[in-house]
């Protein structure tokens, strides 16, 4: 989603990771502006979340320079402790690099290098952007009562949204070959590309790129959210239930209409709050083709034990006692519990991740018919 005026900068930049390079190369920093004054202190930061300074510059004539060598292109910051206005996001790569800074920040601007250009463009849609729903939501809160008019502005907003988000994809897919397509992929595929459209950037991406770390996960990510997709038919697993024995898991799905797939942990405070609401709905709908299946990722099974007990949960309880590192919640990329999935009678995913009020909901619906 495109970002607010008063945000500043601050939201493109948090988590952003240093892009590795190949070479050792030299590069010129140049400020000048109206909103730098003589004598004044800037800070120069590529650690984004402490913000602990890297460089310190001292303008002189109203102006800087800053020269080095670097081994990769990264995301830096350059701000000043006296000036809450002067924050300025850009890459340090190769090249002259040219910093104009005026006293109104929205219309600074980087230039000299690939990244930084591609990175101006960027910010020059994003401030357009901005404005226009800025402009929008002002006048959506003036007319609260006028409900055609907040659904215009409504309907602008999306589309300008779904415009800025194609634009990024674009660029990325235009700059896929160096640096900057490296930087669109790894910082805005969560936030506003689609599965498809990630897949489809990381597929045109050299080797080279490819086989980065943070590229490597977001691959293995993506594999994940395609085997909790609906309609996605699931693999079998064995596992021992709470007695010991042996099942497979199809085997129990086969057995009702829909089946709930219970990630959980008798450690887990969250699983054991929501408990009573599942228990709740299987009574309500077991009798109607409602079936559940406990996955616990406990490690000690004595406190497995007593928990099922003490929760009153009646349904099949499965475990290798192996923790996060439990094979079937490892083949579905469980990150956190508790994690529902339902699948159909076949062993088809219906839906993934949904509470026991949604399970509720689903049950009403394909269960009362």
């Amino acid at each position: 989603m495109i970002m607010m005026k008063t945000r500043h900068f601050s939201a493109w930049i948090m988590g952003l990771a240093m892009l590795a390079s190949c070479q050792q190369n030299n590069y010129k920093i140049e400020g000048s502006g109206k909103v730098l004054h003589d004598g004044d202190t800037l800070y120069l930061t590529s650690d984004l979340n402490e913000m602990k300074p890297s460089d310190t510059i001292i303008v002189k004539n109203g102006k800087f320079t800053l020269t080095g060598e670097t081994d990769s292109t990264y995301f830096c910051l350059l701000f000043s402790p006296n000036n809450g206005e002067l924050v300025m996001p850009f890459f340090v790569e190769r090249g002259n690099i040219k910093l104009e800074l005026p006293e109104d920040m929205d219309k600074a601007r980087v230039s000299g290098t690939l990244c930084n250009q591609e990175w101006q463009t960027v910010l020059d849609s994003t401030i357009v952007m901005s404005k226009r729903i800025n402009e929008l939501s002002v006048k959506m809160f003036r007319n609260e009562d006028n409900i055609e008019l907040q659904a215009k502005c409504q309907q602008e907003v999306s589309e300008l949204n779904d415009r800025f988000n194609r634009f990024i994809f674009d660029t990325g897919k235009k700059n896929i070959n160096n640096e900057f397509g490296y930087f669109v992929v790894n910082y805005y595929s969560e936030g506003l590309f689609t599965p498809e459209q990630t897949k489809e950037l990381i597929e045109l991406m050299p080797q080279d790129l490819r086989q980065r770390v943070p590229i490597k996960k977001m691959e293995q990510r993506l594999k994940s959210v395609q085997s909790t997709a609906a309609g996605t038919q699931i693999s079998d697993f064995r596992m021992a239930d709470i007695n010991g024995n042996e099942l497979s898991l199809l085997d129990e799905v086969k057995k009702n209409k829909l089946t709930a797939i219970d990630f959980w942990a008798s450690w887990c405070g969250p699983c054991r709050q929501a408990m009573p609401q599942v228990v709740a709905v299987y009574k309500k709908y077991h009798d109607k083709g409602l079936g559940i299946i406990g996955i616990s990722l406990d490690e000690d099974k004595e406190a497995w034990k007593e928990a099922v007990s003490q929760l009153g949960i009646t349904w099949i309880q499965m475990s290798d006692l192996k923790g996060w590192d439990n094979a079937i919640a490892t083949a579905f990329n469980i990150r956190a519990i508790p994690h529902m999935m339902v699948l159909d009678e076949k062993g088809q995913i219906v839906n993934s991740d949904i509470n026991a009020a949604e399970l509720d909901e689903l049950c009403a619906q394909q269960l009362t018919k």
